[in-house]
C-alpha cells in the first residue's frame, strides 16, 4: 500500500525526515500562534504564570513554591508574586506542607486545570484544519505513519486529547 516505506533509513534521510518534520512543526505552530495567543489574551496572565499552571498541569502533582521557582529559572520572590495573582483568581490551592509548615504545596483548581486545556484547544483546531485539508491518501499516510510511531511510543500516546463529548 505505501511505497515510499524502506527496512532502513540513512542517516542522510533521517537528516532530511528532521528538516521535513520542521516544516510540518513550524507550519503547525505559525497557524496555530493565532488562536493560542488569543487565548493567552482573553486569560490576562503573565507569562510566569501560563509557565506555572503548564508545569502543574504536566507534572500532575502537588508541588512546593521552591520547587516550581528552582525548575522553572525564575526567583523564589517572581514566583511567589505569580502564585499570589494566581491563587487570587482561583486557579490555585496553596496549604501548608505537613512536614514543614514554612513550604506551601501548591495544586491545580478545575479552573486552573483549565487554562492549559484551553491553549491545547487553540493548538488542536490548528491540527483540524490542517487534516482536514489533506486529502485521502495524504491521511491515509499520516494515519499510517502515526499508527507505527504510538504502538511504540506510550510516553507519546499517552498526550492523545480525549475526544469531544467523551469522558476524561
Amino acid at each position: 500500500m505505501f511505497a515510499f516505506m524502506q527496512a532502513s533509513v540513512t542517516k542522510a534521510d533521517r537528516a532530511a525526515l528532521t528538516r521535513d518534520m520542521f516544516a510540518l512543526a513550524s507550519y503547525l505552530m505559525r497557524t496555530a500562534n493565532v488562536g493560542t495567543f488569543n487565548a493567552i489574551a482573553e486569560l490576562d496572565l503573565s507569562v510566569t504564570q501560563l509557565k506555572t499552571l503548564c508545569a502543574l498541569d504536566a507534572h500532575g502533582e502537588e508541588r512546593s513554591v521552591k520547587a516550581l521557582a528552582e525548575s522553572m529559572g525564575v526567583s523564589l520572590p517572581t514566583m511567589s508574586r505569580a502564585v499570589d495573582g494566581l491563587f487570587e483568581r482561583g486557579f490555585l490551592l496553596r496549604e501548608e506542607d505537613p512536614v514543614d509548615r514554612r513550604m506551601k504545596r501548591l495544586r491545580l483548581t478545575d479552573a486552573g486545570r483549565r487554562v492549559p486545556l484551553a491553549l491545547n484547544e487553540a493548538r488542536l483546531s490548528a491540527l483540524h484544519e490542517l487534516i482536514g485539508s489533506l486529502g485521502e491518501e495524504q491521511a491515509g499516510a499520516l494515519e499510517h505513519a502515526l499508527a507505527l510511531i504510538l504502538e511504540q511510543r506510550g510516553d507519546i500516546a499517552a498526550l492523545r486529547p480525549a475526544e469531544k463529548g467523551a469522558a476524561r
